[in-house]
């Protein structure tokens, strides 16, 4: 079942045309309100603490980044630092809350969409001076683009802590002593970002929330341009539903996840594919991955239904330019910082920090426990080893069933495709994050299958549950 059409709705409401786009413009102006209140509550709220930040190592980090940002920006109230938690996750509830009211009551409505990028510019601006308190990864990218750019070293080879023990971002991060897990091409844009070695920590962070605001409103746009290809009375609201959702105004703008600026890229591609430009889509698909290598699966199956797409005598061609175009997008953005396997190893290491996917542990127990513990699929090896092989045999599996409806594929079937090849990748990964599904949720609304109910709301609950794993 698909979301109701215009005129349905308009029936339903029983009003003139004009009445109901004046109804709608109303939902939207008193939905939007809302949701920029509760984003204003999280973002001017203070953590009242004046002691040392070690002696509370349960809200060390919320109280630490409110602190910083509040040095510069106003705050209403300030509040003890339990206090602080339950606000700032009451807001993440009470957001979630007003946005699947609002998409829910103007669903199949007309949406006004200047109503719509108001409202995305008002939300994201709000959302970049609100301290990222949920996460420490924007300071993560500053640390790594400064080991690059300011001490001069391969961040894939030294840790912030073996270089910088007195960096002044040092107190605001997390992972101090590994080297970066991210691709080569971040680093390169960290390095841009960071800048000299003047900034200040509030500043640097800044910088990358301004950025990630930026790819935001490209992700809005292109998804936008996508859906009215084909859906041109629902395209607004596909529009309204990505850019006001949560998940991008929280882990996409207000903490600054870099999957916004790989989301840009993925879509980017989708427009290289539709206008039959297939290793210009490779290369784009191929720049995503050397960001963040979780975007990998995407340049594969791609590439395997475009060999399916081209005939038997073309593929050894179609194989040698496809391997070339990775080969050389991978080779100019590691040139500065390869040196062996170990560029990589941080990356490969990642399941090891943390195994908290629970559907993966669940099944990993149960094979063991059957096994009599001759299956090690406890282990990070082992669980690695099963969550690829469970992704790829339906990956394939996939593919093999629709080879024969391939020559009538639209973008659409290819950005639904992507949608649910990632959907299921990270649900079987052994670590799951909120932000992970920033992608397939952008690419369920340029594909269009947000429309059907079943979608979205699977995909929502999928994101809803895995907020958990902040507490895992």
């Amino acid at each position: 079942m698909s979301v109701g059409i215009s005129d349905e709705r308009r029936a339903a409401l029983r009003l003139p045309g004009a009445s109901v786009a004046a109804y709608t413009a109303n939902l939207l102006v008193v939905g939007g309100v809302t949701l920029l209140g509760i984003l204003f509550i999280l973002g001017f709220t203070q953590a009242d603490w004046i002691g040392p930040i070690d002696a509370i190592p349960h809200y060390d980090q919320l109280v630490r980044h409110a602190q910083l940002f509040h040095e510069v920006f106003p705050y209403f109230a300030a509040v003890p630092p339990t206090t602080f938690a339950w606000v700032a996750w009451s807001c993440v509830i009470a957001l979630w809350g007003a946005y699947l009211l609002l998409i829910w009551r103007v669903r199949g409505l007309p949406i006004d969409t200047r109503i719509v990028l108001g409202g995305a510019i008002l939300l994201g601006i709000v959302a970049v001076v609100t301290p990222p308190v949920f996460s420490t990864d924007p300071f993560s990218y500053a640390i790594f683009g400064r080991l690059a750019g300011v001490y001069h070293q391969n961040p894939y080879l030294v840790t912030a802590r073996s270089v910088a023990p007195g960096d002044p971002i040092m107190p605001y991060l997390y992972w101090k002593d590994i080297p970066s897990p991210y691709g080569p091409l971040w680093t390169v844009i960290s390095r841009v970002v960071v800048g000299g070695e003047e900034a200040s920590p509030l500043e640097l962070v800044l910088r990358f929330k301004v950025v990630a605001f930026a790819a935001v409103l490209v992700d809005g746009w292109l998804i936008y341009s996508l859906a009215r290809l084909k859906w041109q009375e629902q395209a607004g609201w596909i529009y309204l539903a990505f850019a006001w959702n949560p998940l991008v105004l929280l882990e996409g703008i207000v903490i600054g996840h870099n999957d916004v600026i790989i989301l840009a890229l993925i879509l980017g591609s989708a427009y290289f594919l539709m206008r039959a430009r297939p290793f210009a889509a490779i290369g784009g698909l191929t720049a995503s991955a050397l960001i963040k290598y979780s975007s990998v699966p995407l340049l594969g199956v791609t590439g395997l239904r475009l060999l399916l797409r081209t005939p038997p005598r073309g593929w050894p061609l179609f194989i040698l330019r496809a391997l070339g175009t990775v080969l050389l997008v991978s080779v100019c953005v590691f040139y500065p910082y390869w040196h062996g396997y170990q560029s990589v190893m941080s990356t490969v290491d990642e399941p090891g920090r943390g195994l908290n996917n629970p559907l993966m542990r669940l099944v990993a127990w149960t094979l063991q426990t059957a096994s009599g513990g001759l299956l090690p699929v406890h282990t990070t090896f082992g669980m690695v080893i099963l969550a690829s092989g469970i992704f790829l045999t339906w990956q394939v599996t996939t593919i093999w069933r629709t080879r024969g409806e391939l020559a009538d594929w639209t973008i659409h079937d290819e950005l639904g495709a992507w949608a649910e090849s990632l959907t299921v990748f990270l649900i079987v990964w052994p670590r799951i994050h909120s932000w992970y599904f920033l992608l397939p949720l952008g690419l369920i609304f340029a594909a269009g299958t947000a429309l059907r109910r079943r979608t979205f709301w699977f995909l929502t609950i999928v994101i809803l549950i895995s907020y958990c794993s902040y507490f895992w």
